[in-house]
């Protein structure tokens, strides 16, 4: 693809192609006009005022004259009027373009300028061009016959120096694309010869992959050493809670069987001091006991009263009459019953 700095045309070209173009829209180069810039806004609003809509070549000559001729009298965008003429207009339209609008502003302030103009006399210069004054809405619609005289061999002229220009433009511009065609690449790297796809020679381009695949490996290796790390933390963590909980089991367990151990000893030793009591229980009650008030006789009783009251006693003590009951009271009737046998023993011997 040809680029566009391969494409530039010499300044000379466009002196050249200048007239060229203006011949070409219809108009020749104008010298010693008051300002060849475009209109500006009040300007444009006031030429098109004062020549007709009708878009054709009459009137576009007349707005170039409508053009030059307010130029020449008032300025640029009128820049010629003093502070003192611009407050008059001002206070004569203004109140206008609030009444009328845009229209009867135009209107007034074509009529004021006229005004002004006939205050300050002719012009130096004498021109051709008509009064600022809208002129009638018709216009002829012949279009003006075309001068005929040197000015068309001047233009001949122009024209082909201007088409021998872009002719010798255009092939300096071909030899270029082809001399930056035909000139070899260079790496730019060691300044040998590159490859057609690209600006590295082969050596060049195989030293960059070898290079890209290096910090390739580089890079996974990097990965994969932190990711080794990564596990290693993990596992190191779980192992360090894992050991806490062990811990805290161990503990946990001590505590039980130390709680174990204490309820062991307090149960031995309830059971020691019910052993204790019993004994000194039973040696109370073997003090005390008294065969007679078991068997509920006297002292002075006969061995037939004493055979009697035995066997009362053991009638009423029959593990029959409470074979039904709770066990508390079974025991108690052994209990009585085993005293009645030992006081009978202790009296019949």
């Amino acid at each position: 693809m040809m680029s566009a700095r391969c494409l530039q045309v010499p300044p000379i070209a466009w002196i050249l192609i200048a007239p060229l173009t203006m011949r070409a829209v219809g108009q020749e180069p104008q010298v010693g006009t008051p300002d060849p810039g475009p209109p500006t806004a009040i300007e444009q609003a006031l030429i098109e005022r004062s020549c007709s809509a009708t878009f054709t070549d009459a009137h576009q000559v007349c707005l170039s004259s409508q053009l030059n001729s307010l130029r020449a009298d008032f300025g640029h965008d009128l820049n010629r009027l003093s502070g003192a003429e611009r407050r008059a207009l001002d206070s004569a339209c203004n109140r206008i373009r609030t009444e009328q609008g845009r229209e009867g502003y135009l209107d007034c302030l074509g009529a004021q300028l006229v005004a002004l103009r006939n205050r300050r006399g002719p012009r130096p210069a004498a021109t051709d061009a008509p009064a600022l004054p809208r002129p009638p809405m018709s216009v002829p619609s012949a279009k003006p016959t075309p001068r005929a005289g040197p000015m068309s061999s001047v233009s001949g002229v122009w024209t082909g120096v201007a088409l021998v220009t872009l002719f010798v433009a255009a092939g300096g511009a071909l030899l270029a694309v082809k001399a930056r065609r035909a000139a070899p690449r260079k790496c730019r790297v060691c300044g040998g010869d590159a490859q057609a796809a690209g600006d590295l020679c082969q050596k060049c381009h195989e030293a960059a992959e070898a290079s890209r695949r290096a910090a390739a490996e580089r890079a996974d290796q990097k990965r994969a050493q932190q990711e080794e790390l990564r596990r290693r933390r993990e596992e190191e963590e779980e192992q360090r809670r894992r050991k806490a909980r062990q811990a805290e089991e161990a503990r946990l367990q001590q505590q039980e069987e130390a709680r174990q151990r204490e309820e062991n000893a307090r149960q031995r030793e309830r059971e020691e001091e019910d052993a204790r009591r019993r004994s000194q229980a039973a040696v109370v009650s073997e003090e005390a006991f008294d065969p007679y008030a078991v068997l509920g006789v006297s002292k002075h009783a006969s061995k037939e009263a004493i055979g009697m009251a035995y066997l009362e006693a053991r009638s009423k003590y029959d593990l029959d009459h409470v074979s039904h009951l709770g066990v508390e009271l079974q025991e108690h009737y052994k209990a009585r019953a085993r005293a009645v046998d030992r006081a009978y023993q202790m009296l019949t011997k």
